[in-house]
């Protein structure tokens, strides 16, 4: 028999104890095989905690040294042992890449700063590809989905330069880099089909998914190798300022700070990338959603600091205008970083210009960009 939260219930397991209402009236009696519908009932009624039976069919022996965190091995312990490596190997060559690719420079909208940045984060990616609970854990979200590796990799690289704008110290930075890796390590625990659904959400799909904050905070919260916000992050990242995230519903200033920028980059990262049941939003449509969320679900000083310093449309890089023209970013303001000048190189209706012009989007009001062309 164990304990467990009524959102982390699952069709098909047994209650090994009757659940009473607030009457003292047996709602289901032990013995109970729960469904869909039993749980969404007790989630309903805001039962809180209920005692189900526990399988111990699949129970294995695990060597103490192993260096996953318990939670984390129901998942892991029927992946073949290449599929382990291989998802290792491509973890480091990524973390590699992540360290050296020069393309990073121009994330950050001030060169001067993108320089020292550079210098910086390099040095810290560098340290953490050495820690191997960090490295074990990338790899089993890349085995789970590749895109959580990936959307792993990006929210760190986000967090950081928020950090480093936030004049974080460089323990701090690697602190902050660190919980960024990992904050979503509890969506590892969802089955691979919720992951990926496409239709609307039942309401138990939905605390399903919710609770993952929980599993991630669990996974995280014992291990020694890593900085103890890390797990502080995996918890609180979907906390909202105003109080209307979850699990807890915290709000400002009882988030902590670093799952408030994991938060933003987050969110950020998760917009202007595909999905699997939706399109990517444009990068200048993303921003407008962040600074319209100021002190409402995000933290304002942090969003205006994420504005300021992230370069989303790279100086040199090409887009498409809702004009349907396509030009090339020539320079941005850090104010507005949606909306930077740009050089005409293209018309609407395919033509090439001879002669580029520059139109400066605060001024255009009109024109906005639809997205970048790779």
């Amino acid at each position: 028999m164990k304990s467990t939260t009524a959102y982390a219930l699952q069709p098909g397991q047994t209650l090994a104890v009757p659940v009473l209402n607030q009457n003292g009236i047996i709602m289901l009696g032990a013995g109970t095989r729960l469904t869909e519908k039993y749980i969404e009932r007790l989630l309903h009624m805001k039962i809180k905690e209920v005692y189900v039976e526990e399988d111990v069919s699949g129970q294995v022996e695990i060597e103490k040294s192993n260096l996953l965190n318990s939670a984390l091995i129901p998942y892991d312990q029927h992946m073949h042992e290449q599929s382990r490596l291989d998802s290792k190997a491509f973890v480091e060559e990524s973390m590699s890449e992540l360290k050296t690719n020069s393309t990073l420079r121009r994330r950050v909208s001030v060169p001067v700063l993108g320089d020292r940045f550079f210098r910086i984060y390099q040095s810290i990616i560098g340290e953490l590809a050495k820690v191997e609970f960090i490295k074990d854990s990338l790899a089993l979200m890349h085995r789970k989905d590749p895109s959580l590796l990936e959307h792993a990799l990006n929210v760190a690289t986000l967090s950081a330069i928020i950090g480093f704008a936030n004049k974080y110290s460089e323990k701090r930075l690697y602190e902050l880099t660190a919980a960024a890796l990992l904050y979503d390590i509890g969506m590892v625990s969802l089955p691979k089909g919720l992951l990926t659904k496409r239709g609307k959400l039942t309401v138990l799909e939905r605390k399903r998914i919710e609770n993952h904050t929980i599993e991630g905070y669990r996974m995280l919260i014992n291990r020694t190798d890593i900085p103890d916000t890390a797990a502080i992050c995996a918890l609180q990242h979907h906390e909202r300022y105003d109080g209307s995230g979850y699990p807890y519903r915290s709000k400002y200033p009882d988030i902590h700070e670093f799952a408030e920028i994991v938060a933003i980059a987050d969110i950020y990262d998760a917009l202007v990338s595909e999905r699997h049941h939706r399109h990517s939003y444009a990068r200048g449509n993303a921003i407008e959603y962040l600074l319209g969320s100021g002190n409402r679900l995000f933290n304002l000083s942090l969003v205006k600091l994420f504005v300021g310093h992230i370069s989303i449309y790279p100086i040199g890089s090409k887009v498409l205008l809702n004009s349907g023209q396509v030009a090339v970013i020539t320079s941005v303001d850090s104010s507005f970083v949606q909306r930077p000048i740009v050089r005409i190189i293209r018309e609407s209706d395919g033509s090439r210009v001879t002669s580029p012009y520059e139109i400066d989007l605060k001024v255009q009001l009109e024109m906005v960009i639809v997205n970048a062309i790779v």
